[in-house]
């Protein structure tokens, strides 16, 4: 074989490229303190600025194959944007308080979903670039109808049955309509992975519900003297061995299912990624552990609320190094042929609407 020949083959071999993210806690601390500091006594007219600092510090620490994100929105428009929803937002409240009556627009507001849905993400994939390549997003409003607002309430009406399939539509969805440049993701989720990862969440919950169930019985006979209980006919032993486990599971039933969303989301991810191609050659990857995912967040959680959010940037830079370490790139060849194209901006309004409203689809 050739010298030639043996290049041409190297390039045909998919290369593992990892993502990789180089911030640091302290570093982004200075910015977040900085940011909340001027967010405060600019009466929030800096959170516009604040959202891009804090988004071109994570997208410019963040690398595949020795090349950065970027972020591009700017300042001004986010503001503006801001400004209109909150405006809408406040209008629609002293609306209702008026009169119940108005109430009922929110039925335009779920007409209104796909198209809001569809002008955000498009904004958000054209503010990212890669190699000087911009992100874009092409999507269609009956689409994201079915995929975001049909198949989750028929999912909820079947008792979480169809939530694998709710699942598939909606990252099916995003994969098909999203794009680099000129090339195009392609995403097909496979039922059977997705059903096995809601079987796995089911014994998720029931796992934690049984451990808090004995934890529950420990502590709750180890408040009670076995010799008292005797001497009083086990009734209390009784009571104990009855109520102790039941709080227990009642709690732990709780706890399960406020996290199991986690659960849930992390093999969603997986399945979804690993099932995506670019271009139809490079293949997305994403080995993110559930178990310690449910962990991390939970964790980063309760450090926040213990250190009066002061933890808040450690909490956040650790969230994004696990998700970027937990995902890579088969790349079958070079990624510098990738050239961009014009393709629509978006609405930073609708962008800015569902960051208030803290929905994210992962984009």
């Amino acid at each position: 074989m050739t010298s030639s020949e043996t290049a041409v083959a190297s390039r045909e071999v998919p290369a593992y490229l990892e993502f990789s993210f180089t911030g640091r806690a302290l570093e982004y601390f200075g910015i977040w303190i900085v940011n909340l500091f001027l967010s405060i006594i600019t009466l929030g007219i800096y959170t516009a600025w604040a959202k891009v600092r804090r988004l071109r510090y994570f997208y410019g620490n963040t690398w595949l194959d020795g090349h950065n994100f970027e972020y591009h929105a700017r300042p001004v428009s986010i503001l503006i944007g801001r400004i209109i929803v909150v405006s809408l937002l406040i209008a629609y409240n002293l609306l209702v308080s008026v009169s119940p009556f108005f109430g009922l627009l929110i039925f335009l507001y779920l007409l209104a979903f796909p198209w809001l849905l569809n002008k955000s993400m498009s904004f958000n994939a054209r503010m990212t670039s890669y190699r000087n390549v911009r992100l874009n997003f092409r999507g269609s409003y009956w689409g994201a109808l079915l995929a975001f607002v049909i198949m989750p309430v028929v999912a909820l009406l079947t008792a979480g049955l169809l939530f694998p399939l709710a699942s598939k539509l909606s990252n099916d969805y995003i994969g098909r309509h999203l794009g680099y440049g000129s090339a195009r993701f392609e995403t097909r989720a496979p039922l059977k992975a997705l059903y096995g990862n809601l079987g796995s969440t089911i014994l998720f919950v029931i796992m934690v519900t049984l451990v808090c169930a004995g934890i529950g019985f420990v502590i709750g006979s180890s408040m009670v003297s076995v010799g008292n209980m005797i001497e009083k006919g086990g009734d209390e032993l009784l009571d104990v061995l009855t109520f102790g486990p039941i709080t227990g599971a009642l709690i732990g039933g709780y706890i399960a299912l406020a996290v199991a969303y986690l659960f849930y989301a992390a093999g969603v991810r997986n399945v979804a990624y690993n099932h995506t191609v670019l271009d139809g050659k490079h293949r997305l990857t994403s080995s993110v552990g559930r178990l310690r995912y449910v962990w991390i967040l939970v964790s980063n959680l309760f450090a926040t609320i213990l250190t009066l959010g002061l933890l808040r940037p450690w909490a956040a830079v650790r969230t994004w190094r696990y998700l970027a370490s937990s995902t890579g790139l088969l790349a079958a060849g070079s990624l510098d042929h990738f050239v961009d194209e014009a393709a629509p901006e978006g609405s930073v309004g609708a962008a800015e609407f569902f960051d208030i409203e803290g929905i994210d689809f992962g984009l």
